[in-house]
């Protein structure tokens, strides 16, 4: 395991772009390409957006922290919050075939997080409420 790097945020949507910047440069440092660094800033977007607007209800009196390292042949980003818990098994599966007007608003941010990502799973711990830990898997050689 290299050593950690963590940001840590007010719950305020304005910071997303601070935490994009974040992730960005720790997959760039781990030779990631930018398709593969896209995809993770894009997951960890994601991620931050769902605990500022469900687990903070949209207050920015809360804090998010990224935490970023390498495990196991892995980029790992945690996200972590302290708001209300979150039960991902309560979020539908979005029905992609509908064509777009027929679809729900909303319920895509799961779905498009499991797919950028290769393992994406959610913790509820008392030490640290909500967490997400994401990986991404750095085999170089499937670079395009």
């Amino acid at each position: 395991m290299m050593e950690q790097h963590a940001l840590c945020v007010k719950s305020n949507l304005v910071n997303l772009a601070l935490i994009s910047e974040f992730v960005g440069e720790q997959a760039k440092q781990l030779g990631l390409n930018e398709h593969q660094v896209f995809d993770i800033q894009m997951a960890v977007d994601e991620a931050c957006t769902n605990s500022m607007e469900h687990a903070y209800d949209g207050q920015d009196t809360g804090e998010v922290t990224v935490c970023c390292y390498s495990e196991n042949g892995d980029l790992v980003i945690k996200v972590t919050d302290f708001g209300k818990p979150f039960d991902p098994s309560q979020v539908p599966e979005p029905d992609v075939s509908l064509p777009l007007e027929q679809r729900s608003i909303g319920g895509l941010g799961l779905y498009l997080m499991r797919r950028l990502m290769d393992s994406v799973e959610f913790s509820k711990q008392a030490s640290c409420g909500n967490e997400v830990t994401m990986r991404k898997h750095l085999n170089l050689a499937e670079q395009h």
